[in-house]
């Protein structure tokens, strides 16, 4: 698959008709797969990779297990709405051109999917062209489901992916997230859902072809195995509660014994008072400490470095003036060139001049401003954000010097305690001591036998259950007899029977190829001193475990923050060149939470080789201005999208950050 061409019609932050050409080029003999489209945050790179996955997937871009309704909320919400004029559009496009080959054939598809509000929601159409000419005799359904058998939705993930996918495959120490993306790579995802589905159909069919009475007495049976599974749930419930309660009062009762043992057999009643007090003071030491522990995880330790918030606000401060004045200065430059024009036919050379000398001077306050630039690039709402945490920081420090004066007084007075508790008499029998010991004994007593009744109860419950569900597995049985609903009875079983020879031979080639894959990707993109990691997959269970190079297994957690990343990015581009599929690669803000030399081992040994077609969506602190040099020689063209806040809408220029010219 080749995609040529991308056209954006009022789409989000897009205004009016938006058109890219993204398809990559020969220069010298050599083909050159990067696209490339850096933009500030905000700036709509992300409704370029959601704006291609719309027009391939429409209510499946946003997850296998969106209503409708919310798919309808989404398209009034992605109409573009203009700052300019506070309305928004009555409709809105994505249009994609594409090459895909099947069985050596090349074909060009030109898909567009259009919306439009309406009074009671939103209106959508789906329109593809093979070839330049439409595919007849499809409706909406039809041609959606001609598109998600072209290109399927779940190996799609492993190719047009985001920073939120890397950081979710880096950052998934139970393995979840990178299980679906597997089960998505063979596969099996689908046959779960048609496994699932054959089960369900049988089930109906099943009750469609009982006879009157035989449902009758399925209906019966069904009702008592579903009043047995809420008695069995009550029952484990309420066991449960009394392990809670049995653990509590064994340890209480413990602690008691012990009390017991250290003292010997005597203590005074003072002592028992100065012991009650002892147990309140160390409660609250627990209480202040906790609090403290709280506080320090918390913004508290900022306040440590006073100067250095103090500076950073102060900053902040300058840089939010600075870019005051720089919009202020992009204003007055544009409204002297408008002027300038406007006045060019009416006034003589000689007044123009008068009237511009005097309108700059107006502007000498905003002038000077070419080599001024913000040290930190923060929103009003950020920076709002960032100086109260600072605040938040100081008040916690005083919060956290009155609880360590707290604790001091707490501690003294446990001292104090424990030289009283040294001195008291032993004067008084612990006969109370016992009798609480035998009453808890008694408890844990009451306490076992309800909970060998309730076993006795779940346990009988079962049994029922177990009889009334293979009565039902007979009624079903007989009902599935009559007919020629039989042979599809037969057709079902033997279908699920295909699926789980299918999962098992698919799943063992498919794994090992993916292991080998991970291997290379991995010692591509680490570094001389990062691991040789490699991974071993269970086949039934698809748990993932990681080795070194002599064979120890580690954690996830014990990779560094880089080398998770690394490890995410590897996966993704082995899961990709496991499933055999020739697709373009789209990464939108791969860089983030990448150091220097990770980042440079990407950008050399992945962006360029990944795939025949790499569009990359990055900021200008991702791809900066050395990374774009290293790159240069694999970028077919070059995109900068730039946000205009006055008009709320987005404007793209061809070439980068520092080379631009706007596009067509």
């Amino acid at each position: 698959m080749l995609i040529k061409e991308l056209t954006l019609t009022d789409f989000r932050v897009y205004e009016g008709v938006n058109h890219f050409n993204l398809c990559p080029e020969k220069h010298d003999g050599k083909l050159r797969p990067i696209i490339l489209f850096g933009g500030l945050n905000g700036a709509g790179k992300t409704s370029i990779l959601l704006g291609i996955r719309l027009a391939l997937y429409g209510k499946l871009c946003l997850g296998s297990a969106v209503s409708q309704r919310r798919y309808d909320e989404f398209l009034l919400e992605a109409l573009h709405h203009s700052r300019a004029t506070g309305r928004s559009a009555n409709t809105a496009a994505v249009e994609l051109t594409f090459t895909y080959a099947k069985l050596g054939t090349e074909n060009q598809y030109h898909v567009k999917r259009e919306w439009e509000r309406r009074s009671n929601g939103v209106k959508e159409s789906l329109t593809i062209h093979e070839n330049e000419a439409p595919i007849k005799g499809l409706n909406q359904e039809q041609a959606q489901n001609f598109l998600n058998e072209l290109i399927p939705a779940g190996v799609s993930d492993l190719f047009f992916f985001d920073g939120e996918k890397i950081a979710q495959l880096a950052d998934d120490t139970g393995g979840a997230a990178l299980e679906q993306s597997i089960k998505k790579l063979l596969g099996l995802d689908v046959v779960e859902r048609l496994a699932g589905d054959l089960t369900v159909l049988n089930r109906n069919l099943t009750k469609r072809s009982s006879a009157q009475e035989i449902q009758s007495k399925i209906d019966s049976e069904q009702s008592s195995l579903e009043r047995c599974r809420a008695q069995i749930e009550s029952v484990r419930q309420k066991i449960n509660t009394l392990y809670v309660q049995r653990a509590e009062t064994q340890e209480h009762a413990n602690r008691l014994q012990k009390d017991i043992d250290d003292r010997g057999g005597h203590f005074s009643a003072p002592r028992k008072q100065l012991e009650s007090r002892l147990v309140e003071l160390q409660g609250e030491r627990d209480r202040i400490v906790s609090r403290i522990n709280i506080l320090m995880s918390d913004a508290a330790p900022l306040a440590l470095a006073e100067a250095f918030c103090a500076r950073t606000e102060s900053q902040i401060e300058n840089d939010l003036n600075l870019q005051t004045l720089h919009r202020e200065r992009r204003l007055y430059d544009e409204y002297r060139t408008q002027l300038a024009g406007s006045l060019d036919s009416r006034l003589s050379a000689d007044a123009l001049a008068v009237v511009l000398e005097e309108l700059d001077n107006l502007g000498q306050a905003t002038s000077g401003l070419e080599n001024q630039h913000p040290v930190h690039d923060v929103t009003s709402s950020q920076a709002s954000q960032l100086f109260s945490v600072f605040r938040e920081a100081r008040k916690q420090k005083d919060d956290v010097v009155a609880l360590f004066e707290a604790l001091e007084k707490v501690e003294t007075d446990l001292d104090e305690i424990g030289a009283s508790l040294a001195r008291a008499p032993d004067d008084l029998l612990i006969a109370s001591d016992f009798e609480n010991l035998q009453q808890l004994q008694q408890t844990l007593g009451r306490l076992n036998a309800e909970i060998d009744t309730l076993r006795n109860q779940g346990r009988e419950t079962a049994n029922e259950a177990v009889e009334s569900a293979r009565r039902l597995d007979r009624l079903y049985e007989e009902a599935a007899k009559s007919g020629d609903q039989k042979r599809v009875f037969d057709y079902i079983n033997n279908a699920s029977g295909l699926l789980t020879d299918y999962v098992g031979q698919t799943a063992t080639a498919k794994i090992r190829d993916l292991e080998t894959q991970f291997t290379d990707c991995f010692a591509k993109l680490s570094r001389k001193n990062d691991l040789d990691l490699q991974i071993r997959i269970d086949t039934s269970t698809f748990h993932v475990s990681l080795l070194t190079d002599n064979g120890k297994t580690i954690a996830k957690d014990e990779l560094s923050a880089g080398e998770k990343q690394i490890f995410a990015i590897s996966m993704l581009e082995a899961l990709a060149k496991t499933s055999g599929r020739q697709l373009p690669m789209i990464v939108d803000t791969p860089l983030g939470r990448l150091d220097s030399e990770h980042r440079a081992r990407l950008v050399e040994g992945y962006f360029p080789v990944a795939s025949h077609q790499m569009i990359i969506l990055s900021t200008d602190t991702e791809v900066d201005e050395s990374f774009y040099s290293v790159l240069s020689p694999d970028i077919s063209r070059a995109y900068k999208l730039e946000y205009d806040s006055a008009a709320g809408a987005t404007r793209a220029y061809e070439g980068y950050f520092w080379q631009e010219q706007e596009a067509h």
